[in-house]
Formats: C-alpha cells, sequence, structure tokens
C-alpha cells in the first residue's frame, strides 16, 4: 500500500486499460480516496486494501467520453471483480512509477498525515514489503491478522539472530540510528511524544 500511495503525481496523466483511460489524480483526491476506503472496509483491515484501490480507480478511471467512468468505489466494487480491480490498479501504479518516480516532500508529508494513524496499515506493510506482495494481490487478501502476526514475530527474530552473528562493537554499531544518506547518527528523540501530555497524566 505505501508505494501505490507515494506515487501518485506524474507528467504524462494517462494510460488506456481495456476501454477504459487512466489518469493520475490529485494528493486531494487521493486523500478523499483514503477516507472513503476506510468507510467501506467497516474496520475489516483485510479488505482495507481493496476498498483503497477501489476507490482511487473511481477518481482515476475515465471513459472514452472524458466522464469518470465510476461514481465511486462502491460502484467499482459493485461492477469489477477483484482480479481486474488488482490489475487496473497495477497498470495505474506503473503510470505513477513512470511519469513520477520522485515524490515530492509535500506530497509525503500530507500521505505522512494521512497514515499517522494507522500504525496497523504501515506493519502490514512492511510484511507485504518484506515478500514483494501487494496488497490486492489474491494471497494478499487472504492473509489474516494471525498471520501477519506470525510473520512479524519471526521478522523480528530473524532480526535479532542476525545482530546475534556479530560481535559486541559492530552490534551496538548496527543498533545505532542513522541516516539513510550520510550516515550521521540520529538523536534518539520520539518526534510524536507529547511532554506536555505526559506530564498532564503523570500528575493525575
Amino acid at each position: 500500500m505505501e508505494k501505490a500511495l507515494l506515487h501518485f503525481l506524474g507528467g504524462r496523466r494517462k494510460t488506456d486499460v481495456s476501454a477504459l483511460e487512466l489518469r493520475l489524480i490529485p494528493a486531494a483526491e487521493l486523500l478523499q480516496a483514503q477516507r472513503e476506503a476506510e468507510t467501506l472496509a467497516d474496520g475489516d483491515t483485510a479488505a482495507l486494501g481493496l476498498c483503497l484501490n477501489a476507490c482511487i480507480l473511481a477518481r482515476a478511471a475515465f471513459g472514452k467520453n472524458g466522464k469518470r467512468a465510476f461514481a465511486d468505489g462502491a460502484e467499482v466494487l459493485r461492477r469489477v471483480h477483484a482480479e481486474r480491480i488488482g490489475h487496473w490498479a497495477e497498470r495505474y501504479l506503473a503510470l505513477c512509477a513512470e511519469e513520477n518516480p520522485p515524490c515530492s516532500a509535500e506530497n509525503r508529508r500530507r500521505l505522512g498525515q494521512a497514515l499517522e494513524n494507522a500504525p496497523y496499515e504501515r506493519l502490514k506493510w512492511r510484511v507485504l514489503r518484506s515478500f514483494g506482495v501487494l496488497p490486492s494481490e489474491a494471497r494478499a487478501r487472504e492473509m489474516t491478522d494471525g498471520d501477519y502476526l506470525y510473520c512479524v514475530l519471526h521478522m523480528t527474530l530473524d532480526e535479532e539472530e542476525r545482530l546475534e552473528q556479530l560481535c559486541p562493537e559492530c552490534r551496538a554499531q548496527a543498533e545505532k540510528s542513522t541516516c539513510l544518506c550520510c550516515g550521521a547518527p540520529l538523536a534518539e528523540v520520539n518526534s510524536s511524544f507529547d511532554e506536555d501530555r505526559f506530564e498532564e497524566l503523570r500528575k493525575q
């Protein structure tokens, strides 16, 4: 899901798929699609990826007459089977990646804000990314919460095993938080920590 959310603006803004034309959508419509998808999924985390793809396609798919092919994501889900939704979503993603590989800092900021309250979705994406699987694929839709938990636990154990194979000096270095670009150490500060709120709760 992360890649689909981060790459959505481009130069050439359309591509043909079947009898439809897919056009790239602006950030505001993408955020609208996410909110609509959350409503359609109604708390079903397993269905959220499919719903998000449907809601994005509802805004990106146009008929040959230049009008939108679908009124909303719900209509996409009613009229199009899941495999085709996944195929169209992959075509849309390919267009995004082809036309605008780098995402602007402003778009990253907006999308980060949209996802900051969805830590479980971020966790699921890390699992899918490690296996090279898109949320729209059938095998991803078949994953249960227990499957994700199992994978996360073993990913954590794998990382611990990797660290145990290092000497103490190298392990200490590997556990440091460093900048991905220059390697400089990062301040060990939780940016989301609300100190005022913490003090308020502590005094209660």
